[in-house]
């Protein structure tokens, strides 16, 4: 809202803005401005070349902690410096096209303003200061002023010696204010900034294992109240099972405690689901890999430091009742339940269902998550290898979260995975519905 009570327009991009940036989507690289700043960076740490032979090495070793770690979900520390160049070297880059997606994602869906105001939580080295900074400069259109909150005293003076100079070399559309040096989870709502339309938990509520679910809910919500009353939380956490699913439940509790959830769960049946084995992500193009990560590769072993893989789960949370989706089944339609499919089992049916992943499959069988909200099991559409016609492409490309009408799949449970399967037949007709950001509860 204005001043004067109106609704902001939101962020407009032009043609050459949209051209720009789908243009880097569809090959992202971390832009070369942004290399040289962290390559800096490392030679002002280090005091060598950012490629010296010793440097490598010890960032290699880095890595290889801070993985092992993460895979046996204990919480990866960041005091000391390689453990930060480390990260820069290895998470940093996937972790900021993510975050262009994200924010893509939000300026399309008309939640972006002409000028925003962002809070990073737990920003690290700043990488989602950077993803804004990068994205809002190719695009030549829009700005916004950045704050953040970080711990770690590596990772503050890492942000400090970053964002602020790539703001600078992008044009200063992004007004980078003095970073908050705290712990989120020890942070009162008082202590930050208000009226923020961006607020931002980007790979950070994992790192909580102390905390449990409702915890973690507690401090988003609590938080919450500096946003402006049409401002979005974004919570981001990496694709695994275990971070995903306890994503998904967090939200769940978030939700509870008196915020909306805007995407990509739609509730289309009104019921609230269960989202304890809700293993749900989107999978993005590759990045092409940096310059540091391909000296970091040079060496037997290499893969082992090259990070490329866009995936990640994320969700969107409003304080106004504002969704994607606001489709409902009508009361009365002919669309079974996923939670009762264990009734219709080797029968023909017809759902209505919201697209919760990309190809999970192969190009020869693909399999998409699918979810209507209720509380069952992992339910799958999948399209056989031996299907042919029009529908075997039918569900690909569309949308994350997206709604769709299956008539007439077939039903089959998978005992080795305890999940459903609806089988795209030669016969299935396939209805994409609903219309973002409607107000309506039965689209056409």
């Amino acid at each position: 809202m204005s001043e004067r009570g109106s609704v902001e327009r939101p962020l407009a991009v032009d043609d050459a803005g949209r051209e720009w940036q789908l243009a880097f989507f569809e090959e992202p690289a971390i832009p070369d401005y942004i290399q040289r700043l962290v390559e800096s960076y490392i030679e002002k740490k280090t005091g060598k070349a950012w490629d010296d032979p010793v440097v490598l090495d010890r960032m290699r070793n880095a890595i290889l902690a801070q993985k092992s770690r993460y895979w046996k979900e204990k919480r990866v520390s960041y005091r000391k410096a390689y453990q930060v160049l480390g990260y820069l070297a290895y998470h940093a880059p996937v972790y900021l096209v993510q975050f262009e997606h994200i924010l893509w994602q939000i300026i399309n869906q008309g939640l972006a303003k002409p000028h925003m105001r962002i809070l990073d939580l737990g920003t690290g080295p700043g990488v989602v200061p950077l993803a804004v900074i990068d994205l809002l400069g190719r695009l030549g259109s829009g700005s916004a002023e950045v704050y953040a909150v970080e711990q770690s005293e590596e990772h503050f003076e890492a942000y400090n010696a970053l964002v602020p100079a790539a703001a600078a070399a992008r044009g200063n559309a992004v007004r980078v204010e003095k970073p908050i040096r705290a712990d989120i989870g020890a942070l009162e709502a008082a202590d930050l900034p208000d009226r923020i339309d961006l607020m931002v938990f980007s790979n950070v509520l994992n790192e909580f294992r102390h905390l449990d679910i409702d915890r973690r809910a507690d401090l988003v919500a609590g938080l919450a109240d500096r946003l402006a009353p049409d401002g979005t939380i974004v919570v981001v956490e990496p694709a695994d099972l275990a971070n995903s699913t306890a994503m998904r439940q967090t939200v769940r509790a978030i939700a509870e405690r008196g915020l909306a959830i805007y995407s990509p769960c739609s509730f289309i049946r009104g019921t609230a689901c269960n989202p304890v084995r809700c293993w749900t992500f989107e999978q993005k193009g590759d990045i092409r890999p940096t310059r540091l990560m391909e000296r970091l590769a040079a060496r037997k072993d290499g893969y082992r430091f090259i990070n490329v893989d866009i995936k990640y789960s994320s969700a969107l949370l409003r304080k106004d009742a504002k969704k994607q989706h606001a489709y409902r089944v009508p009361p009365g339609a002919k669309f079974a339940r996923l939670s009762h499919l264990r009734r219709h089992r080797d029968k023909k049916i017809n759902v209505v269902t919201a697209l919760m992943s990309g190809n999970l499959g192969d190009n020869r069988t693909k399999v998409y998550k699918v979810c209507d909200g209720t509380p069952a099991d992992p339910t799958y559409a999948v399209v056989p290898a031996t299907l042919r016609g029009a529908n075997r492409d039918a569900l690909e490309g569309l949308p994350y979260g997206d709604i769709v009408r299956l008539y007439g799949v077939l039903v089959r449970f998978n005992r080795d995975h305890d999940a459903y399967n609806l089988v795209v037949l030669p016969g299935t007709r396939i209805e994409p519905v609903g219309r973002p950001g409607g107000e309506g509860t039965e689209i056409a």
